[in-house]
């Protein structure tokens, strides 16, 4: 009897979602910490956007790790559970959200989950 790899589930989605949003929240919060009163300058958009590119390359690698094939298409469901988690955070946290930013998180999480589930294949073809 053979075990197969299975692709990933609904929780290994959710967490890679999860995951994604950390750092992200992370900066948001050291931002909130250390600049309270502050109205936010422009570098901030940039390190915001790199710290949610990070998230969904990290994201899109680690849930890829569970998947033995269709590498593009599990990061792309992973960067669209990533945008549904940050839809739910962001709809707590914040009011009023433009479409502009959730298009732009949309985009952002689906590419560099993609990008990371590129790279793990990429890494496990050269490990073999």
């Amino acid at each position: 009897m053979t075990l197969e790899k299975k692709g990933p589930g609904f929780d290994e989605y959710l967490a890679g979602g999860f995951l994604a949003n950390a750092p992200i929240l992370f900066f948001t919060y050291a931002v909130k910490a250390f600049l309270p009163e502050e109205v936010p300058f422009p570098e901030l958009e940039v390190a915001s956007i790199l710290a949610l590119s990070l998230g969904g390359i990290v994201a899109g690698y680690l849930v890829v790790r569970r998947a033995d094939r269709d590498h593009i298409r599990t990061g792309l469901k992973t960067g669209l559970s990533a945008f549904l988690v940050n839809l739910a955070f962001s709809s707590i946290i914040l009011t009023g959200t433009p479409l502009q930013y959730t298009l732009l998180v949309l985009t952002l999480f689906c590419l560099t989950a993609m990008l990371g589930a590129l790279l793990r294949r990429i890494t496990a073809k050269k490990a073999s």
